[in-house]
């Protein structure tokens, strides 16, 4: 009943069928990883004018206009920072007092804007935030390498252990 099968050549599409549904598995829970790496809250890292020492100006009550650059005359790429959970209280206290608004993105990630900023900086902003998502998950993605691992080798080792089982089974053939 078995004299026509190819038993080797249906092992070796029995691997390459099982390594592509594991490939698809670990991608799939890589690209939820980063997703979640990515999706959050995000704050704008406003660039200080030139004459303000933030170790003096820390303390006092000067508006943000007086302390920073407006992002559009800032000489340094726009920069975000992801908000750590244990700050979120703050910012939405900043959001209820009027000094901060709040913009949503289609990704599920939120950015805090200083209101005095004016709306023209706060969409221009925006624009920018939303221009580095990609970059953002491609930052994620560095992150990923042990899982790249994980995904590598279980198929590389049922490879190598056909090879070694192939070759075992051809030291018992007559000759």
């Amino acid at each position: 009943m078995l004299q026509g099968v190819n038993v080797s050549r249906g092992a070796f599409r029995v691997w390459v069928v099982l390594t592509a549904l594991w490939l698809a598995l670990v991608g799939f829970l890589a690209w939820e990883g980063v997703s979640d790496a990515t999706r959050g809250r995000y704050q704008y890292a406003a660039e200080l004018k030139e004459d303000v020492k933030p170790w003096e100006e820390y303390d006092t009550k000067k508006p943000i206009s007086e302390l920073f650059k407006k992002p559009s005359e800032a000489k340094w790429p726009a920069s975000f920072s992801k908000i750590e959970y244990q700050y979120q209280a703050n910012f939405d206290a900043s959001v209820k007092d009027g000094s901060q608004t709040v913009v949503d993105f289609p990704n599920g990630t939120s950015l805090y804007l200083y209101t005095a900023f004016g709306k023209p900086e706060q969409e221009v902003v925006s624009r920018w935030f939303w221009e580095k998502r990609w970059q953002r998950r491609l930052d994620a993605m560095g992150g990923q390498g042990p899982l790249l691992a994980f995904a590598i080798v279980p198929p590389l080792l049922l490879l190598v252990l056909w090879f070694v089982c192939r070759w075992v089974i051809a030291g018992f053939r007559r000759v």
